[in-house]
């Protein structure tokens, strides 16, 4: 993650964010440690897609359009 990213802090705002009203909500209805419970697995599930995101992103290279997965190739009229 590079810090000079556009947007970066933008993201680790919303994603701060998104945590603290996982916890304010599970403090509602659940208690004060299901809340923290509830933060830490949001806050994880963030940190693990980055890293997944990261892994994915380093040494892949695209598909050739001619090996797509899921397509078959041209059939002639001559194969039926």
């Amino acid at each position: 993650m590079n810090p000079d990213a556009p947007g970066l802090w933008a993201r680790v705002l919303v994603r701060a964010l998104v945590v603290t009203a996982a916890g304010v909500m599970a403090l509602g209805f659940l208690g004060p440690g299901e809340a923290v419970l509830v933060a830490a697995l949001t806050a994880l599930t963030f940190v693990l897609l980055w890293l997944r995101a990261r892994a994915l992103g380093r040494g892949r290279t695209p598909p050739s359009p001619e090996r797509s997965r899921g397509t078959e190739p041209p059939r002639s009229p001559d194969e039926d």
